[in-house]
């Protein structure tokens, strides 16, 4: 199933039962990671992807593109993990973006950390 997300063309939205939480497919092949990015972020926080700080201020766009362009994860899944826009999002080699709020992050560090 195709869907739109700001304007960029992925394959599959899913939305989390946690607020503010998405999981995004995209043909790497069509979109580049960092547009992909971009589009699910400002989708999910509800603005203009033009209105979000660059990409470039967190994490070299260039690099992730050419990290994760044409990848099928038959050699196992690498990804990156950074924060933008206060949100944790983490970026696979097979063409999935998943994105949470900072904060829900921190909290699950946070209870994992007390039950020890």
């Amino acid at each position: 199933m195709d869907a739109t997300v700001s304007g960029i063309r992925v394959e599959a939205v899913e939305y989390s039962q946690e607020p503010g939480a998405v999981r995004t497919q995209f043909d790497q092949e069509k979109t580049p990671a960092s547009m992909a990015v971009i589009a699910t972020l400002a989708d999910l926080i509800g603005t203009d992807p033009v209105e979000l700080d660059p990409l470039y201020s967190t994490i070299d766009s260039d690099e992730l593109d050419a990290f994760v362009h044409v990848r099928n994860g038959t050699n196992g899944d690498t990804h990156v993990t950074f924060t933008h826009e206060g949100h944790a999002i983490t970026v696979h080699s097979y063409g999935v973006i998943s994105i949470t709020p900072e904060h829900e992050l921190t909290a699950e560090k946070h209870d994992r950390g007390a039950g020890r």
